[in-house]
């Protein structure tokens, strides 16, 4: 019993002290992180409004066209400017598309023909369009001189309606079957993305 007593009163001032540390440390840190998760929570929502931090609609995109081109000449002999009209069936509804591209082609068939321009989509009802630009190449199928097989990038730039402020990226992969030098019929089928503002 004497051993026991000896053994408490040499440990118990010393003991007791790391124990009540210990105790405060964490009851302090228990308290910061009830402060710091309040803060978190409330702090954000009660400084910003609606204005700070505008609501955006994303909606991925896919949609598919058949579209006729035309090229003309220009002073350049390796360079046709392209007038493409078409109509597209996409996950925002269908549209009409027009645009002004330019067809930069290469001193040999084995490389690839460089594609860049701008379009528009336009709603049925003409209250909605979307502007974009395209950037791409298209090569030659193998099996036969007169198809192509293009990949374009495409840029959601604006337009107006319920797209004025419309931005976005998307893929374009086309087929081109070539009827005559200066006319040419595509399918294309495109996958990206449209954010605008509600």
């Amino acid at each position: 019993m004497d051993q026991v007593e000896n053994k408490m009163r040499r440990a118990s001032p010393k003991s007791e002290r790391k124990t009540d540390m210990k105790i405060i440390r964490q009851l302090n840190r228990s308290i910061l992180r009830v402060v710091c998760a309040v803060m978190i929570l409330t702090i954000p929502t009660a400084l910003l409004t609606a204005d700070d931090h505008p609501e955006l609609n994303a909606a991925a995109i896919k949609a598919n066209a058949g579209v006729t081109a035309v090229l003309t000449p220009t002073s350049d002999p390796a360079v046709a400017k392209v007038t493409i009209t078409g109509v597209i069936q996409s996950s925002l509804g269908t549209w009409l598309d027009s645009g002004e591209l330019e067809a930069r082609f290469p001193p040999t068939p084995d490389q690839p023909v460089i594609v860049n321009g701008t379009a528009t989509w336009t709603s049925l009802d003409g209250a909605n369009t979307l502007k974009l630009t395209v950037a791409g190449t298209a090569i030659p199928d193998p099996a036969s001189p007169a198809f192509y097989n293009a990949n374009y990038q495409i840029t959601f730039t604006g337009g107006t309606g319920a797209y004025a402020s419309a931005r976005g990226q998307a893929e374009l992969n086309e087929v081109v079957m070539f009827t005559s030098a200066a006319t040419a019929t595509t399918t294309w089928n495109l996958k990206g993305f449209v954010i605008k503002k509600p």
